[in-house]
């Protein structure tokens, strides 16, 4: 297979993509970031825990 045969292949698929409307985008972003955050708090609550414990092991 040649490469401009490829790339007209390639333009060819890329008609037939289903692309998300903007609304669609704006919503899977705001997910993602939410998401994102919460993990955060996760790993921040499980952080601090452990280093209390660590501080409290420690102290002995």
């Amino acid at each position: 297979m040649s490469p401009f045969e490829f790339l007209k292949e390639v333009r060819e698929e890329l008609t037939r993509v289903t692309w998300p409307t903007k609304d669609e985008v704006i919503e899977a972003t705001f997910g993602v970031i939410l998401f994102c955050a919460v993990i955060a708090v996760y790993f921040w609550v499980l952080d601090t825990v452990f280093a209390k414990l660590l501080e409290i092991i420690i102290a002995r």
